[in-house]
């Protein structure tokens, strides 16, 4: 699906590609596992929000995605809930 092609290019270089973070950037900045409760129970407009203006030490993605490509990653990263 869009969301997780996305999330390959875009984001798993850093957070993995489990979403987890147990990359050597992910471990460095102590990155959250996105499929952890605490990154989950954030709303899809935090999430929308992050993505697109940046936190932290994770770039802003705004001017380099549409709103639908980021909405996409929303839903790709809900995939990665703990079951």
């Amino acid at each position: 699906d869009a969301g997780a092609g996305l999330y390959k290019t875009k984001c798993a270089a850093c957070h993995g590609a489990d979403g987890k973070g147990e990359t050597a950037i992910g471990k460095a900045d102590k990155i959250r596992d996105l499929g952890s409760a605490e990154v989950q129970q954030q709303g899809d407009a935090d999430l929308t929000a992050i993505i697109t203006t940046g936190k932290g030490k994770m770039p802003a993605y705004g001017k380099s995605l549409k709103p639908e490509q980021v909405k996409d990653l929303v839903a790709y990263i809900r995939t990665l809930a703990k079951k």
